[in-house]
């Protein structure tokens, strides 16, 4: 069975067990593969029923997590529709790591619920958060002040065209911007570049003021 087979065992087989909490029995799937994954321990197969192991669990979790951000950004940068969604998830969630899972997180504005609304289990980072981002201290843009800098923290939208937009603005998190007025627009440096955007936008955009 290819690694990316597995994966899509340990996908499914978490979020039967901790999503819709069923009961799995051995006889539901197929010997080998089950053998594998009790091998590989990422399963116990006690009285018939197929369980995750501590292992298998966080990794089914991570798995779940990848293949639902995966698909938000299909959706929300790509408006592919359902079908391409899960094709194209599918292929990217393989090739993720922690560092892009991380970043896309803080472009999308750390996304709760996937295009189906189901949630985006948690990540592992140390403070509980999806990301490791401490939203509390980060503000829209429209509360700063004219001559404040500080660092794009997330982009906080649904919409995808305005998240297009101010991606090709080159705000990004970890983009360093300084506010040189507020009207009639949001008027910032972005490195040797004089940006401008509306409220609209810079009540989207939030920043991490510097101290």
């Amino acid at each position: 069975m290819e690694k990316s087979e597995i994966e899509h065992y340990l996908r499914d087989i978490w979020v039967r067990e901790f999503e819709k909490e069923e009961k799995m029995v051995v006889d539901e799937f197929n010997s080998e593969d089950i053998e594998l994954l009790a091998k590989k321990e990422y399963i116990t197969t006690d009285d018939g029923f197929v369980k995750l192991t501590e292992t298998g669990e966080r990794l089914g979790r991570s798995l779940v997590r990848k293949h639902r951000i995966a698909e938000k950004v299909v959706a929300d940068l790509f408006l592919a529709d359902m079908n391409e969604m899960e094709e194209l998830a599918d292929q990217i969630e393989h090739v993720m790591s922690e560092e892009v899972e991380e970043n896309i997180c803080r472009i999308l504005g750390n996304p709760e619920n996937c295009p189906h609304n189901n949630p985006i289990p948690k990540g592992n980072s140390s403070d509980g958060t999806n990301n490791g981002l401490n939203n509390e201290f980060s503000v829209p843009l429209v509360s700063c002040h004219s001559g404040e800098s500080g660092e794009v923290s997330y982009i906080k939208t649904e919409d995808a065209r305005k998240l297009r937009k101010i991606m090709n603005l080159g705000l990004i998190p970890g983009s360093r911007i300084c506010l040189i007025q507020k009207f009639p627009n949001y008027v910032f440096q972005l490195g040797n570049t004089q940006l401008a955007v509306d409220k609209e936008l810079a009540n989207e955009i939030f920043i991490k003021l510097d101290e």
